[in-house]
């Protein structure tokens, strides 16, 4: 998935370019060792789909984007970097972008502080565009954290609900990107209606994000994850295919007897082929579409027509990608 080429937008690959040069530069130190660290993500590449997400949404007319909107999406990306940092530890990743994670490669502890030390840079850089950005961006941090605990307190469990897990992803995934669209608008200095049209957006392509992940996490190859496929299924997140195969009556009782529990590798393997050839992926990929509509609707709002135009169709256009 490449975004800029599914947005469109005119410039928005140059100011992706100049933003990477910020976000390299951010976490510059004095340090040689927590250089390589912190910059060992950013090295790997990577979509930079919030700070684009955060440069459509500061679009309002044919020049550059300014430098705040560029440190917006800085750390906002920061943030998402330190997410990763931190998630790969709790998930013992051995790769990330199809590299070695940073705890597989200079162990937890200096993973640990090497994404702390990221959220720092990025609370450095919101406090330096205002008190309205610094504040959202916290807020933010507390949302990603409930949605974490909140997938993890349901882990391994075969009952969780679909609105568990709808409000997980709300947390840990959609808020980050509504907060990425709302700082691009802010620094841009652009009109309240415009500020909450882009919100509401990012919200709900966020949940489609999500899900489009998730459905990716069970159909998808290892090399065009990055990382090993299934990895949900085997830390016990039952994410939304798993849980509508388990509602399947043909499908789920054999699921539910597998599940509940780590798996191994085979285990792994028979329980995304079961998920694929349940019927679940359609039904995933129906939800999500819901979800693509109220984008649509809030996209439609912005005055911006190219713009309007790119972001209305962004949901629709990363689903179609995925197996029907």
């Amino acid at each position: 998935m490449n975004l800029v080429d599914l947005l469109g937008i005119s410039r928005l690959d140059e100011d992706l370019d100049r933003l990477e040069v910020s976000l390299c530069r951010s976490v510059r130190t004095e340090d040689p060792f927590l250089d390589e660290v912190a910059g060992h993500l950013i090295a790997a590449g990577g979509k930079r789909v919030r700070p684009a997400l955060g440069l459509a949404a500061a679009v309002s007319g044919l020049g550059p984007v300014t430098e705040s909107v560029l440190l917006g999406g800085v750390a906002v990306e920061l943030v998402h970097l330190a997410s990763l940092y931190h998630d790969d530890v709790l998930d013992e990743a051995a790769t990330r972008r199809n590299v070695a994670s940073v705890n597989a490669r200079w162990g937890n502890l200096v993973a640990i502080v090497a994404g702390d030390f990221l959220l720092a840079r990025a609370a450095g850089i919101a406090a330096s565009l205002g008190t309205e950005v610094a504040g959202l961006l916290a807020a933010t941090l507390a949302r990603l954290c409930e949605g974490e605990v909140s997938e993890v307190r349901t882990a391994f469990d075969p009952a969780r609900s679909e609105a568990a897990y709808l409000s997980a992803i709300a947390g840990k995934t959609a808020s980050l990107m509504a907060t990425a669209c709302r700082i691009g608008a802010l620094t841009a200095g652009l009109d309240r209606g415009h500020v909450e049209a882009v919100t509401t957006f990012g919200e709900a392509f966020g949940m489609v994000f999500q899900i489009h992940d998730d459905i990716r996490d069970v159909v998808a190859s290892d090399e065009e994850l990055g990382k090993e496929g299934g990895q949900d299924l085997v830390k016990g997140i039952y994410n939304l295919p798993v849980l509508l195969a388990l509602a399947n009556p043909a499908t789920g009782p054999e699921l539910r007897a597998m599940l509940g529990a780590p798996l191994d590798g085979p285990s792994r393997d028979k329980a995304r082929a079961m998920v694929a050839g349940s019927g679940a992926v359609a039904l995933a990929i129906a939800a999500a579409r819901t979800y693509a509509d109220k984008a649509a609707a809030a996209a439609g709002e912005l005055g911006e027509p190219a713009v309007a135009g790119a972001l209305a169709n962004l949901g629709y256009a990363i689903l179609d990608e995925l197996p029907a």
